[in-house]
């Protein structure tokens, strides 16, 4: 979604069950409203990345690096080798699913550098 095509905040909920409504004609998926809403509350404030809260799903790759405690171009290349997956759009900062993450920071506890 970029800057001119919708206000985030004309889009106050989903209906239970629903994954993309029409606004202004035009279609928008719940999944992509809850990415920019992430993107945009992170990137705007200062967060300490440990304790980062609940309602935010969604990391672009600077903040999901210092919530692995590894950086960017590791974190690029462990996508690269098919072992993180992060969600593109087009022109945009690659996010990553906080979910996936945790999966990933339990699997590798070991490894990583904390």
């Amino acid at each position: 979604m970029s800057r001119n095509w919708l206000e985030i905040d004309q889009i106050n909920n989903f209906p239970k069950g629903v994954r993309s409504v029409y606004v202004k004609g035009r279609r928008v998926k719940k999944e992509d409203v809850e990415i920019e809403r992430s993107f945009l509350e992170v990137s705007s404030s200062n967060y300490d990345i440990s304790n980062i809260p609940d309602r935010i799903n969604y990391l672009p790759r600077k903040q999901a690096a210092e919530y692995l405690g590894i950086s960017e171009s590791t974190l690029t290349r462990y996508n690269l080798k098919g072992k993180l997956k992060w969600i593109t759009r087009r022109n945009r900062t690659p996010i990553y699913k906080r979910e996936t993450l945790d999966n990933f920071k339990e699997k590798n506890k070991g490894k990583l550098l904390s």
